[in-house]
């Protein structure tokens, strides 16, 4: 009986282990969104272009065209409310309301703002 409880004890706690090692690498990559990722995963792409990331717009009409995002000014807390359609930009709202995470939005926006000329 206690061979049984001793054998049942280890592989538990090996079990614990395992996953406590296999959870390591996917918690620590949580941090660290990758913002182009994002922007492309979002097809952010379609209306803007990024040139300091070789990214250009895939839709031809200007209608719908948005601006060039390398050096852009305003403040991270307008971007996001921009992006969610909660806010307007010279009288407009966002053509798309971003639709991920809040976290995924900062990594999103933090890039943006990373990109300078």
């Amino acid at each position: 009986m206690n061979r049984t409880i001793g054998f049942t004890l280890s592989v538990l706690i090996a079990i614990f282990l395992l996953a406590v090692l296999y959870a390591g690498p996917a918690a620590g990559q949580a941090g660290k969104l990758d913002g182009k990722a994002i922007f492309l995963a979002q097809k952010c792409n379609l209306c803007h272009s990024v040139p300091t990331q070789g990214i250009e717009r895939t839709v031809k009409s200007e209608k719908v065209a948005g601006p060039d995002l390398v050096n852009v000014k305003e403040d991270a807390a307008f971007l996001a409310k921009f992006l969610r359609k909660e806010a307007d930009l010279k009288g407009k709202k966002h053509g798309k309301a971003f639709t991920g995470s809040d976290e995924e939005l900062g990594a999103l926006i933090a890039w943006i703002q990373a990109q300078k000329k």
